[in-house]
Order: structure tokens, then sequence, then C-alpha cells
């Protein structure tokens, strides 16, 4: 623990393109090592995806093969039963001895005139030679407890064989599942074939006249005859390839392993798509076929996939190192470049830091690196002018704080000078001349006041005043309403909210030939707000410049021009947003030559908190 730090206090912490390079390897090695997982899995599930489709189209040529080698056996039977005299020969030979079956074909051969008669074992033996998978064929009788084995080199018939309890349950098991492999009843198989790998398939024979079962048709096929096919037709076979019967017993294994057994993972083929626990891990394709009740399985286990698999990724890993190591060796190279330039800044700046001001920094290139420089150099050669700048800028300091000290001691002279004219004009006679003083006297002292926030009340008062010196310069001509809530006028308010809007008035709408000037001013609470009125019957305004208006207030922008009459306006409904937010404002309503009215709304405030 002790050596990583003294690392990173030796090599990282003041060290910047240390860190850098640190850091670019970390994301280099983070994405190299990304893109080289993903390209491996990539390319894992390309391999498992073709071998797997290899293998189903293997397990896809099987089954052709099967399902033409099931058809070829409904063909024979249908043969048989579409044909009444080979179905009514075959029903003889079944119920009678051989010999009267002899006597019935001579009779049958006399009576039809025929040279050739078709006959059942002549049809099988044409099956036989036509079908290159079939071994042998053997039809069984019940009644007659023989059978007749036909193959291609030659054709017998024995008698019962085996005991009879043993030849009831062999029929008896064949009834119920039709394809299954000698192995299972090897005291049946046919002569000469007990060390080839059979199977067969049954089909049990009935009278077509009483639906009376008389026998079993019994044809045995050579499993090697399958691998012949695959060989021909898929020579690759990717994986294992098993035929299973409906009880599933395997007639066919590619690996002679399971051949003449019950498959013991039987269960597990239905969950195909996923990798499941056979011998072991592997993918499964499983195709059935139509109503011939067996099934191919393919198979394609995780171990045959992982070999292939080992030289890829021992590939990425090569290939993965290669590139690091080479984006580390370049990003050293070009990042140590720069650090030798940022060395030579910091040198220079410490000169500069020692009282050397003189010191300038030469720096090739054109990248930030060279501005860098030029803004050091360009910030030596003012250095020495601000240093004497800087004396005569606090002489201008304390001559900036001498005014101000000045300009709080104005107010009061006006003040007290405005005072001595009004009384003087009332000691004279002149009071209306008084009165306009007194209200200019107290209009300045609230506007001069340094606080922003006064009350409902203050507001109001000194619209009045203001409202009050046009009243009396245009005697009889202005007449002022203004009806207050008691209940809001102790509520805060921004200075200078309702002044610009009633100057607006005074500006734009009053008519100075006219008598019957009239303004109003309402202020009520309305649940949280505190609604404020300002209504006139003024010259009103066009609706294209009220249309402007609304517009200017609604996307909180300047007018135009500055003598526009909404510059007032805009500046009030900035103020309240600003302050108090979107959701409220001032909305503005008129009509041309009928007067125009102002709406604000403001959030009820009493001791600088919402109410």
């Amino acid at each position: 623990m002790s050596k990583l730090r003294r690392f990173y206090l030796n090599h990282l912490k003041r060290k910047m393109f240390n860190k850098i390079i640190m850091l670019y390897s970390t994301v280099m090695i983070v994405l190299f090592a990304t893109a080289a997982i993903l390209v491996y899995q990539y390319q894992t599930q390309r391999m498992i995806r073709e071998q797997t489709d290899a293998n189903l189209k293997t397990a896809h040529v099987l089954s052709i093969y099967l399902s033409r080698q099931y058809d070829s056996v409904q063909n024979v039977i249908q043969q048989i039963y579409g044909d009444a005299t080979l179905s009514d020969e075959l029903i003889y030979f079944l119920n009678h001895k051989y010999e009267s079956y002899l006597g019935y074909r001579l009779n049958l051969f006399s009576r039809t005139g025929e040279q050739s008669l078709r006959s059942f074992n002549t049809l099988l033996k044409t099956y036989l030679e036509q079908e290159p998978g079939a071994e042998s064929v053997s039809i069984h009788s019940y009644p007659r407890n023989f059978y007749m084995y036909i193959s291609r080199e030659n054709q017998q018939l024995n008698d019962e064989f085996g005991s009879r309890s043993a030849w009831e349950e062999w029929f008896a098991h064949r009834r119920l599942h039709a394809w299954d492999t000698m192995l299972h009843a090897e005291q049946f198989s046919s002569p000469g074939n007990e060390k080839s790998q059979l199977y067969s398939y049954s089909r049990e024979l009935q009278d077509p006249w009483t639906l009376e079962k008389v026998g079993m048709l019994n044809i045995e096929f050579d499993s090697k005859q399958i691998s012949s096919w695959l060989q021909s037709r898929a020579p690759v076979i990717n994986g294992r390839v098993l035929v299973l019967t409906s009880q599933g017993t395997v007639i066919y294994d590619s690996e002679d392993t399971y051949f003449g057994q019950t498959y013991p993972y039987r269960s597990e083929l239905e969950n195909t798509g996923d990798w499941i626990e056979l011998d072991e891990l592997s993918k499964v394709n499983v195709l059935n076929i139509g109503n011939a009740g067996l099934s191919v399985v393919g198979i394609v286990s995780k171990s045959s996939i992982q070999q292939n698999i080992e030289s890829l990724r021992n590939g990425l890993i090569v290939v993965t190192i290669l590139f690091i190591v080479a984006s580390f060796a370049i990003t050293s190279t070009i990042i140590r470049q720069f650090s030798k330039k940022i060395q030579r800044i910091l040198r220079s700046m410490n000169r500069i830091g020692e009282g050397d001001l003189s010191t300038r920094i030469q720096m090739p290139g054109e990248d930030e690196l060279k501005q860098i420089s030029q803004r050091f150099n360009d910030m030596g050669d003012r250095l020495e002018q601000y240093i004497d700048k800087m004396y005569t800028s606090e002489i201008k300091q304390k001559n900036a704080e001498l005014v101000a000290l000045q300009s709080q001691i104005n107010p009061h002279f006006l003040y007290n000078t405005l005072e001595s004219i009004r009384m003087k004009a009332h000691y004279m006679g002149a009071k209306d001349v008084g009165q306009m003083i007194y209200s200019l006297s107290v209009m300045f002292k609230n506007m001069v006041k340094k606080s922003t926030i006064i009350t409902i009340e203050e507001e109001i008062d000194m619209c009045t005043n203001y409202l009050d010196l046009f009243r009396i310069r245009y005697e009889g001509r202005l007449e002022v309403h203004i009806e207050v809530d008691p209940s809001i006028t102790g509520f805060s308010i921004i200075k200078l909210l309702v002044q610009p809007i009633v100057e607006n008035y005074i500006v734009h709408g009053f008519r100075s030939l006219e008598f019957d000037n009239i303004i109003k001013i309402r202020a009520y609470r309305a649940d949280d707000r505190v609604h404020i009125i300002v209504s006139d019957n003024g010259s009103g305004i066009s609706p294209e410049k009220l249309a402007e208006i609304r517009q200017t207030l609604a996307r909180m922008q300047p007018p135009p021009d500055k003598d526009h009459n909404s510059i007032g306006l805009m500046n009030v409904h900035e103020r309240i947003v600003m302050n108090y937010g979107d959701s409220y404002g001032l909305t503005v309503n008129s009509t041309l030559g009928q007067g125009t009215e102002v709406q604000l709304e403001i959030p009820i405030i009493r001791k600088g908190e919402l109410a």
C-alpha cells in the first residue's frame, strides 16, 4: 500500500500528463477488451449457429429419407388392399396351410387363364429390389402360427418358433409400437442377420370383408443404409444424429452408442434452443416425421464447438494485447511532447513570479499552447503598465466614495428647499401651487428611498400624488377614482409597478382638450393573489398595436423602438415575472376610442413570505 501511495505522489498527483496517459490507457484497455469480448461472443454465436444449422440440415436430409421409406411401405400396403386379387390371395394364405394355398393358386390360374398372375410375394420382392434400405419382409399368420420370410436372395416358410407366450407378447408389443429394433426380439429376427443393426416396421393385416385381424406384416431395415444415405447427401455430419421411435427407442445412432436402447434423455429434448444437459451440454434440433411416428434428433455438443473457439479466443487475446501496447506507445510519445511544452510555460511563469518581468516564451506550432504563450507574453508586456495604473485607480476609488457621500447629503437639501418653496406659496395664497409642490416632494422622497419593497398602500399613495399633480394642472378635465380593499393595504409589493401604468395613460391616453377624462385604480384580493386594475376612458389602442403589445409581453422581448408606448408596460411585466414567477404578470385589454384596462397579478406577500 505504501508503494502505491509513493507511486501516486511521485508520478501522478502533480503530473497531469501522466494522469492523462494512465486514463487514456485505461480507456483503451477497456475499449479493446470490450471489443474483443463482443467479437468473441459474436463469433462464438456464429459458430454455434453455423454448426447447429448444419446439424439441422443433416436432420432434414435424414427425415426426408425416413419419410420416403415410410411412404414406400404404405404404398405397398395400399397396393395389396387396393387389388382384390392380391388381398384375397394374402388372406387365404394367412388362414390356410401352405399346401392349400398352392392349390388355391393353381385353381386361380386355371380359372383366369392368365400365364402370369400377380401375387403378394412378387409385389414384396419388387419392393425389396426398389428399396435399398429394406433387408427383408416377413408375414406372420395368427390362425396358422407360421410366418413367411422374404429377402432379395430367397424365400422360406417357417413354422411357429419359440414359445406361444413369447409369440403373443411380441405381437402385442408390435401392435402398440410399429417401429422397433430387432434387438428386442432376437428369436424372431431374420436368419443370417444376427450381427446387423436392424430396425423394423410392423403393420397388422385384416380381412377386408370381415375386418378380422389375421396376421402381421413386418419389414426389416438396415440402419447402416441411413449412414450411406447421409454420406451421399450430407458428407460432413456436424454433431450427432439419432432416430427415435415414439416410445424413445433408438433405431439409428450416428455414433453407435444407443442403438436398440431407450434414449435416457428423451424428456430433455423438449427444451430445444437452449443448452441442455445430455451426455454433456448440447444444442438440440428435433424433427418429427409426419404420420410415421419417428423423430430425428440432431445434437451438437458444446465441447465440439469449444475446440473451434479456442483458436479464435487465443488469436483475439494476442491481437488485443498488440493493439493496447501500440496505442500506449504512440500516445505516450505524443503526450510527452506536449508535456515538455507545458514545463517550459511553467518555468517562465515561475520566473515572472520571482520578479523577472522580462521573461518571454518562444513556442513553436499553432496550437492552444502557442496561443497561451502569446497571451503570456502579452501579459508580461502589460503587467508593468497595470502596476503604474494601480495608484491612479486607488485615487479614483477615493473620489468615488466622496461623491457617494455627497449624493446622500444632496436629497436632504432638495427636500428642505421644496418645503420652503411650498410654505412661501401657501403664505402668498397660491394654495394650488403649494399642493403641487407638496405632492412632488412626497413623490421624490418615495422614489429615492433605497428600499425596493414597499406596501400596497405606499404604492397607491405615490400614484395618488402623481395624479394630483395632473388633476390640479388640468383642473376639471381629469377625474380620479381609487378603490383599495383595506385588507391588502399592508401587503408587500415591488416599488413602481402601478405608477408607470398610470404615467403611460397620462402620456398616451389622456385627452387634454376633453373634460370627461376618467382613470380608475382598483385593488382587491382573489384567492392567493392581489389584482390591481388600472382602467381609463382614454384614446385606447388600435387592434394591430394591441396585438403587437401582447406579443411583446408574451415573448419577453423589447419593443421595436424606444418611443414605443409599451416600454413601461414591458418593464413592469418583466419585473413581476423575474420576482414572482411566470404565473404572474400583466395583461392589457383596450378598444380604440373607448379606453384601456391594464391588470396586474402578484402573489400575496406578508413580511417577505408568500401568504
